[in-house]
C-alpha cells in the first residue's frame, strides 16, 4: 500500500474495535492500515489514537461502511442494556 495516497477515515482508541474495522474493510475489498495500533496495545490504559487509513479513492466507501458498522454496534449495545 502506497503511504503517500492514504487518508484517515476514522480514529479510535480501542485496539479490538480497530481490528474489527480493519477486518470489515478488508472483507469489502478495501485495503487499510492501522496507524498507532502498536502504541495502543503496549499501553492500553493510555489514550493513544489509532487511525484507520485507506487509499484516497476508497475513503468515501470506507467511511460509509464504518458508519454503518458503528451504528449497528451502538444499537446492539443499547438493546443489551
Amino acid at each position: 500500500m502506497d503511504d503517500r495516497n492514504l487518508v484517515r477515515v476514522y480514529t479510535l482508541s480501542d485496539p479490538v474495535r480497530a481490528e474489527m474495522i480493519k477486518n470489515l474493510l478488508q472483507d469489502e475489498g478495501i485495503r487499510c492500515a492501522l496507524d498507532g495500533l502498536n502504541a495502543a496495545t503496549q499501553m492500553p490504559l493510555s489514550p493513544f489514537e489509532i487511525r484507520v487509513l485507506v487509499a484516497t479513492e476508497q475513503a468515501e466507501r470506507a467511511r460509509e461502511l464504518i458508519a454503518e458498522h458503528e451504528a449497528h454496534a451502538a444499537s446492539g449495545h443499547q438493546e443489551a442494556e
